[in-house]
């Protein structure tokens, strides 16, 4: 990890093999250790962001090739994040009445049932 961090400070390219598959797989890499690296789990989007600013900053990836790994690890949940559950207040009080003691009879009246983006990345070491 801290070889990636000091890569991206100094703007050291990163070292790939000279294939089409290299490129794609070794960005995977990076972004799933500085992704896993961050709050991800309380905020999902705001750890995308920051990596996403980390690599532009750096200079050898673009904006496409990074959004296509994002992409490629998205998935759609209703396991709430912190950071999700501020940005919709409605649905945190729904969450919040459905785990009081009579969780089976509070419906989602009037309310949306929202999906979440989520990212599931392989763990490298």
């Amino acid at each position: 990890m801290n070889e990636i961090l000091q890569k991206i400070t100094t703007k050291s390219p990163f070292e790939l093999q000279d294939n089409e598959k290299s490129r794609p797989s070794s960005l995977r890499v990076i972004i799933s250790k500085l992704y896993y690296s961050l709050d991800y789990e309380k905020e999902p989007q705001a750890s995308r962001d920051k990596v996403t600013q980390l690599l532009l900053y750096h200079g050898q990836f673009s904006l496409g090739e990074i959004e296509e790994i994002f992409q490629s690890s998205a998935k759609e949940t209703t396991s709430y994040s912190i950071e999700f559950l501020k940005q919709h207040p409605e649905v945190a009080k729904a969450e919040a009445l459905k785990s009081k003691e009579f969780p089976d009879e509070i419906e989602w009246e009037g309310v949306e049932k929202l999906t979440e983006i989520k990212y599931i990345f392989p763990h490298y070491r």
